[in-house]
C-alpha cells in the first residue's frame, strides 16, 4: 500500500508550500494553533472531560476536544490578526484545529488497525514522530488551502 509512503509525504508538501507562499509567520502560526489545541483539549480533559469522543483514541473526551477547539480558536484568532483581518483568523484558527483533532484521530485509527501503540520510538513518551505531527499535517492542507483561497 502506498499510503505510508503519501500519509506524511502530501501534507509535508502543503506545509512546504505554506512557507514557501506565506512566510515562516504562517509556519509558525500553524504551529501554535495545533498545540494549543493539544494543550488545551489535554487540559479541559482532564479537568470536566467525562464523555468518550472516538474509539480510536480512549483517552480523549468530547468536553477535551471543545476545550481544545475553543483554546485553539482563540489562541490563533489573536496571533493570526498580525496578517489577517479577526473573522479570517478566527475562521481559519477554528478550521486548523477542528482539522488537527481529526489529523489525530486519523494517526490513532491507523495505529489500531496496524495493532501497534506508537508510531515509533523516536521521541520517547510521545508516541513517535506521527504522534507528535499528526495534526499539523491535517492543519497544513487547510491552512494552505484557505489562505490561497482568501489571498
Amino acid at each position: 500500500s502506498a499510503l505510508p509512503i503519501l500519509y506524511p509525504t502530501l501534507p509535508m508538501l502543503f506545509m512546504l508550500a505554506l512557507l514557501k507562499d506565506y512566510g515562516m509567520t504562517a509556519l509558525v502560526w500553524l504551529i501554535v494553533i495545533v498545540a494549543a489545541c493539544d494543550i488545551g483539549a489535554y487540559f479541559t480533559g482532564r479537568a470536566i472531560g467525562r464523555v468518550p469522543f472516538s474509539p480510536a483514541s480512549p483517552k480523549k473526551t468530547l468536553e477535551g476536544v471543545i476545550g481544545g477547539v475553543i483554546v485553539a480558536t482563540a489562541l490563533g484568532a489573536i496571533t493570526g490578526l498580525t496578517f489577517l483581518t479577526l473573522f479570517k483568523a478566527v475562521v481559519i484558527a477554528f478550521l486548523v484545529a477542528l482539522s488537527s483533532v481529526f489529523g489525530d484521530l486519523f494517526e490513532s485509527s491507523l495505529k489500531r488497525y496496524a495493532g501497534v501503540k506508537d508510531s515509533g520510538s523516536l521521541l520517547p513518551g510521545h508516541g513517535g514522530v506521527l504522534d507528535r505531527l499528526d495534526g499539523h499535517l491535517f492543519g497544513a492542507v487547510i491552512m494552505t488551502l484557505m489562505l490561497r483561497w482568501i489571498y
